[in-house]
């Protein structure tokens, strides 16, 4: 440890690791200190680290957008050797119901003022991409004793019938 320093970040996960990196490379010295015992230990351990863009808000859409574009170029970023083993942006995409408590234009406004693409699939198509989705009605939920609660939930087609897909794959 130096014996003298410009910045003590504490804590060691995601955020205090990428603040101590820059502050490092703007030239002060640095010590990033932690009570568990590496880098990464405590609450970012638990994350599901997913880069995901449905956020209600206009400043999380464009946040998780300019996420997806440093983790492309991460190894860069961190100048890593090409060898060396880091955590990955793996593209796997989202499929979004649009439904009545989460209507999907709640996301797709600030998709189209922020350029994320995305694509709109009807209830036909959905089924062709994805066969494992059921595209049935099951909203709002029935009692037991009503007798709509065992109909072909595919004869009640959802008046918004459509899902998103994240075109960017």
């Amino acid at each position: 440890m130096a014996e003298s320093t410009d910045a003590v970040v504490v804590g060691a996960g995601v955020i205090g690791s990428s603040i101590g990196l820059e502050l490092a490379r703007s030239g002060l010295r640095v010590v990033v200190v932690d009570k568990f015992g590496g880098a990464g230990n405590g609450s970012t351990s638990a994350s599901s680290a997913v880069v995901r863009f449905t956020y209600p808000t206009i400043a999380g859409v464009k946040a998780a957008w300019e996420s997806r574009h440093c983790w492309e170029a991460w190894r860069d970023h961190l100048q890593a050797p090409a060898g060396e083993p880091l955590a990955a942006f793996n593209r796997c995409g989202v499929t979004m119901l649009d439904v009545d408590f989460a209507p999907a234009r709640m996301f797709t406004r600030h998709f189209d003022k922020v350029g994320v693409p995305y694509e709109k699939w009807g209830a036909r198509e959905l089924s062709r991409r994805l066969p494992a989705v059921d595209t049935g009605r099951y909203f709002p939920p029935r009692p037991v004793d009503d007798d709509e609660v065992f109909a072909d939930a595919s004869r009640r087609p959802h008046p918004r019938a459509q899902s998103l897909a994240d075109a960017d794959r």
